[in-house]
């Protein structure tokens, strides 16, 4: 009876482990030496004679080392076992899914991510299964074992914020989603700011942070969702001039922001569930609505938790510690977002695809500008945090119009040769003469 035959796999496993058997007990400081003296070398394989480089056969000898013999010649992908079409954004609403709905299948949370549209036809089935099997999901069930409840002793500690989906709602004849944004207390349980808008976006974050600054004082610390509009340079900035620790929960853990999270909670049971969208016309209305709602409900209704309401705990315990509070001028000076942009030539600088004119002084400079979150038409130079001059606007039209000094051509002369000879020339004439 004839041996079975050797796949092929395992034959040019064989084969490559046959040229790194020699460095298998040898010292690592000579391995590099070793390769090179392999590599200089021709081996039998497929009825030819081969070379390898150092760097090739050095790469099989560590891929046993590290992998053994049976993986010696199976290709890893760098991004092996991770989903490869999943951004960011979806990532954390799978997160989302997961805290809200524990129990809800894979091929579940795929179709509401495709009914919600955060992926597409060219996003299969197993690539959600992949990235479900993957360190980050796993790993949020260990920060899960790890969490203990806390409560900060005192108001305007520490603010908890985050975004919640909010629903739907036809404006002008069109469907548009709509998110709330929320700042809370952690002592008091308070809601210090909130907004629904058509869009989760850093703008509309620092809208929200900076109307609750403005009602309620400067909190210590503020501890946010790790997303991009909760992550970014210009919060950093402006928590700096306002002297507030900024602080992310980990990724893909909506949980560790228990206290808003239990807060929205209530709001969709509440409030949110109970409501015909049909009849709100504009963010306004939905905005008037909730306001009503916080004030007459959540804001002043016993909290089980703290046994009292959020209003009058945040009340009590504010007279009990420093109370930051800012004017509203210099509060938005400190929310202005700030960019660097180089002058041209013409003077323009090109902010947001607008153009705006710099003066000539700034010509070919670096420069710090800033701008309010609320009016990006206003742009003002600053250097060493003073304020400078404003940018204005561009103007095509305008500047056509701007009287030009008039140009003598009759006085403009090529260059010292052409001078030169018509010196020469009047000389001539005047001997002639």
């Amino acid at each position: 009876m004839k041996n079975s035959k050797t796949s092929r796999d395992s034959r040019l496993d064989l084969f490559k482990y046959g040229i790194i058997s020699s460095l298998i007990n040898q010292d690592d400081i000579k391995i590099r030496e070793e390769c090179q003296k392999l590599s200089e070398k021709e081996y039998f394989y497929k009825g030819e004679n081969k070379k390898y480089s150092a760097e090739t056969i050095r790469k099989w000898y560590y891929k046993y080392k590290k992998e053994g013999f049976d993986k010696l010649n199976r290709k890893t992908r760098i991004d092996n076992e991770k989903p490869r079409k999943l951004e960011e954004d979806v990532k954390q609403y799978i997160a989302e899914l997961r805290e809200e709905y524990p129990h809800m299948t894979v091929k579940n949370i795929y179709n509401k991510l495709k009914e919600e549209g955060y992926i597409n036809k060219d996003v299969k089935i197993d690539t959600l299964y992949r990235y479900c099997r993957t360190d980050d999901m796993l790993r949020r069930k260990v920060i899960k074992d790890e969490r203990r409840r806390y409560e900060k002793r005192f108001p305007n500690e520490t603010w908890q914020g985050d975004t919640s989906y909010g629903p739907y709602i036809i404006i002008d004849g069109k469907k548009y989603r709509t998110y709330l944004i929320h700042f809370i207390d952690d002592n008091s349980r308070l809601v210090v700011g909130h907004g629904f808008y058509l869009s989760d976006s850093s703008i509309n974050v620092q809208k929200v942070f900076k109307e609750a600054i403005s009602t309620y004082g400067i909190p210590n610390q503020i501890y946010l969702d790790n997303g991009k509009s909760y992550n970014n340079i210009q919060l950093e900035l402006i928590c700096a001039r306002l002297g507030i620790k900024l602080t992310h929960t980990h990724a893909y853990d909506p949980a560790a922001k228990g206290k808003v999270e239990r807060c929205f909670k209530t709001i969709k049971e509440g409030w949110m569930y109970g409501k015909d969208w049909n009849l709100f016309k504009s963010l306004d209305d939905l905005n008037k609505d909730y306001n009503k709602y916080l004030y007459e409900q959540y804001n002043n209704k016993i909290h089980s938790e703290i046994d009292d309401t959020p209003n009058n705990r945040w009340h009590k315990g504010i007279e009990k510690i420093n109370h930051r509070t800012i004017d509203n001028e210099k509060l938005e000076e400190a929310f202005m977002h700030e960019i660097e942009r180089k002058v041209n030539k013409d003077r323009t600088v090109n902010i947001d695809n607008k153009l705006y004119e710099a003066p000539s002084i700034y010509k070919l400079q670096k420069i710090k500008l800033r701008y309010y979150i609320k009016d990006t038409e206003e742009i003002w130079i600053y250097e060493n945090n003073e304020r400078k001059e404003k940018l204005n606007k561009l103007d095509k039209q305008e500047n056509s119009e701007i009287k030009r000094n008039f140009i003598d051509y009759s006085k403009i002369v090529n260059d010292e040769r052409e001078v030169e000879e018509y010196k020469e020339e009047q000389n001539e004439r005047k001997y002639e003469e």
